[in-house]
């Protein structure tokens, strides 16, 4: 039985490292197109280490319907050769070799994970750089409605930080300004609960002012309201942090917690936290979906299976764009693994080979 596992299993691989760098290559030629067209600066190296960068992502989202297909493939061959057959008779149940199907996605849903927490974020920064490179000009950026826990240069030898900030109202929480000196010793300190980004200034409000003359004058001033005359764009915030833009499950849900605790519009963050927790798990739900229908040669079973995939991902979409409003629970977005898991259980338990 062992060995009828591993025959399974190295035949599923060959079908997948066919069928997966196919639909990769589809999705990159696309980014490729669109990247030329937009580009100022020919530069082939560049060009090619951005694609390269590309694949995690593209890995995330072309994989799980490419280990559906090669399933597919599999389950193709052993019945077109009729090898299904002699496991059949030698006592090996159509559900057994299902499940066993089924446990080797596990990995690849592991894989998934590992990808979408470690490799994407760094990908997609580098991505970024290479791009503002190539294009040496305005860069467009994703919308960033927030930032935190951030600091910021505002020139050599004043820095800002922040705990929290809001891009759409220009304002924050939890700032601290400190300037040195030409001994890069610290001489002024700005700490304040909340405050305002203007056009030419920063309003600080609910904080003190520190005066640091030497170790034995320090001044301390307690301030309600207090101008800041340094001047920080928005614009130029939100491309500093835009590498820094939530991607991951633990980013997500990071930036959801703290929108939600500064009072921002944080159901875009747990939307997409509960979406990207719902697909990750995408490869075991689709092939536990798919696998009870695979056995057979009718069009129709197929059909289903293609048709059931695109409503899987489209009712993924749907949900996380309504939970976002507020109007249902964000936590909904996870009913679509449990219906999908539900339907293949339940068929699984049924499966019968019919075409002996």
């Amino acid at each position: 039985m062992k060995k009828l596992y591993l025959y399974l299993y190295k035949r599923f691989l060959v079908y997948l490292l066919v069928i997966f760098p196919s639909f990769a290559v589809v999705t990159l030629l696309a980014d490729i197109i669109e990247l030329l067209r937009k580009i100022k600066h020919m530069i082939f190296s560049d060009i090619l280490l951005y694609i390269l960068l590309q694949l995690p992502e593209k890995t995330y989202y072309v994989l799980p319907v490419s280990t559906v297909i090669a399933i597919i493939f599999l389950a193709r061959e052993l019945i077109n050769r009729r090898e299904i057959y002699a496991i059949l008779t030698s006592g090996i149940s159509l559900r057994s070799v299902s499940v066993s199907l089924v446990l080797v996605t596990t990995f690849i849903t592991v894989v998934q994970i590992l990808n979408l927490e470690y490799v994407i974020p760094d990908a997609k920064a580098k991505s970024y750089e290479i791009y503002k490179k190539l294009k040496k000009g305005k860069v467009e950026i994703d919308e960033i409605s927030v930032a935190y826990n951030t600091w910021v240069s505002l020139s050599e030898d004043l820095f800002l930080y922040f705990d929290f900030i809001d891009f759409e109202t220009k304002s924050g929480k939890n700032l601290v300004l400190i300037k040195f000196d030409e001994n890069y010793y610290p001489s002024y300190r700005v700490e304040s609960k909340k405050f305002d980004v203007g056009e030419k200034s920063i309003e600080a409000y609910d904080g003190k002012v520190i005066l640091i003359n030497d170790i034995d004058n320090i001044e301390v001033q307690d301030v309600r309201q207090y101008t800041l005359p340094f001047k920080i764009s928005i614009d130029d915030l939100k491309h500093l942090v835009a590498k820094k833009k939530p991607i991951s499950l633990t980013q997500l849900y990071e930036t959801a917690k703290i929108a939600q605790e500064y009072g921002h519009k944080y159901g875009y963050f747990w939307s997409k936290f509960y979406s990207k927790l719902t697909s990750v798990f995408a490869p075991t739900i689709l092939v536990v979906f798919a696998v009870p229908f695979v056995w057979s040669r009718k069009k129709n079973r197929l059909l289903m299976i293609f048709i059931g995939i695109m409503f899987y991902w489209y009712m993924i979409a749907l949900i996380s764009s309504i939970s976002a409003t507020g109007i249902i629970p964000y936590q909904f977005t996870l009913l679509v693994n449990m219906i999908y898991l539900f339907i293949g259980v339940f068929y699984l338990s049924r499966l019968r080979f019919i075409e002996l």
